[in-house]
């Protein structure tokens, strides 16, 4: 049995059965390649989701992959299998450190609410806010019965002013992004904000004609704060 996990639903008592980052990658990233051929690892949906990418595609592009792999590296995202190839290395990862000093039996979220330190924001959801929205579809789809022998939905103008809400949560650092730790500002980890997005025609410097159909404001999927001087 494979299944992949994000670090704040993994238990004390599985940390024997966690994968080494370095052969969890691997693995993933075989998954990932053959998709539709392979059975897939439980799990996979929910850390492509995270990560801003969804599966409605035959097959994800390189950059796609590697996006989808980095938490899966650092150990934010836990391979389970009942007979890993080497486990993971607690003293060493600081996710699994961390899970392991949770009390036998509880979830990370308890000790996760202790701690602080550096970090970076990284999207874990993302929320259509259906009722405002809905009202602004009705009116563009008012709007579009002008443009003659156009299908509703087929332009980015038939979203305007639709609203979603994006979660990020604060996350530790990876290991490649410690020498940014000294400049980065201390909140809790686990810590949550959210940002309501509109979707508006607006300037876009890599558009042709200038400008485009995009979210507003434009939130990366982690983004990195500054300690205040």
């Amino acid at each position: 049995m494979e299944k992949l996990a994000r670090w704040t639903a993994v238990k004390k008592e599985d940390l024997r059965k966690v994968e080494d980052p370095f052969f969890a990658v691997s693995i993933i990233r075989d998954n990932l390649k053959s998709r539709g051929y392979v059975r897939e690892v439980y799990g996979v949906t929910d850390l492509l989701k995270e990560c801003g990418l969804y599966y409605s595609s035959v097959s994800l592009v390189g950059d796609q992959i590697d996006r989808a792999l980095r938490p899966v590296a650092s150990g934010e995202w836990m391979l389970i299998k009942d007979e890993p190839f080497k486990p993971i290395n607690i003293e060493e990862n600081w996710y699994a450190r961390i899970c392991n000093r949770q009390n036998d039996g509880d979830h990370l979220i308890n000790t996760v609410s202790e701690m602080s330190g550096p970090g970076k924001w990284k999207i874990t959801s993302m929320h259509v806010n259906k009722f405002a929205s809905s009202a602004a579809f009705v009116a563009n789809f008012l709007v579009s019965r002008g443009d003659e022998g156009r299908v509703f939905l087929s332009s980015g103008k038939d979203f305007a002013n639709t609203t979603r809400t994006v979660t990020q949560e604060w996350v530790p650092l990876n290991a490649e992004e410690r020498n940014f730790s000294l400049s980065s500002a201390i909140h809790r980890y686990g810590m949550e904000r959210k940002i309501t997005q509109i979707y508006v025609e607006a300037d876009d410097a890599w558009d042709v004609s200038g400008s485009s159909w995009h979210w507003r404001p434009v939130i990366a999927n982690e983004e990195y704060e500054l300690k205040q001087k």
